[in-house]
């Protein structure tokens, strides 16, 4: 008799955990451990200066932040048109060179932008000289 009652609640096995293994719920997947945070933004040098204009005295900036990628980093300004333009922007190890092109006289500065919070100022001046007194 007894092991036809076993045999029932077994036959009923949602009655009776014994008759099938017991469920288990499966551990949550781990979170992810995010990265280091970017570091300080430096530039290198902070300022420069021209004393012509054109392609040809193009100077470079480095933008140096760890932990940021080197193709992510803006350059904005609201007072450098007419007087000097970024050209261009090439990734190195942990950074970005900028080349910075002379258009024109004046003063200006660009603001450059990386991870985080991070920004930096890049002052430009940029003087010419006439000869001949035209």
């Amino acid at each position: 008799m007894k092991i036809r009652i076993t045999a029932v609640f077994c036959v009923l096995g949602f009655v009776l955990s014994a008759c099938y293994p017991p469920y288990t719920v499966p551990p949550n997947p781990p979170t992810p451990t995010p990265g280091p945070s970017p570091g300080p933004l430096s530039l290198s040098p902070t300022s420069l200066s021209f004393t012509a204009i054109g392609a040809a005295n193009a100077l470079t900036v480095n933008v140096i932040q760890s932990n940021y990628p080197s193709d992510a980093f803006t350059a904005s300004t609201t007072t450098c048109s007419g007087v000097a333009a970024i050209v261009s922007s090439v990734p190195i190890g942990g950074g970005a060179r900028l080349s910075v092109m002379p258009v024109g006289a004046g003063t200006c500065s660009f603001t450059v932008t990386g991870g985080g919070t991070a920004s930096a100022t890049l002052d430009v001046v940029v003087t010419t000289t006439t000869v001949g007194g035209s």
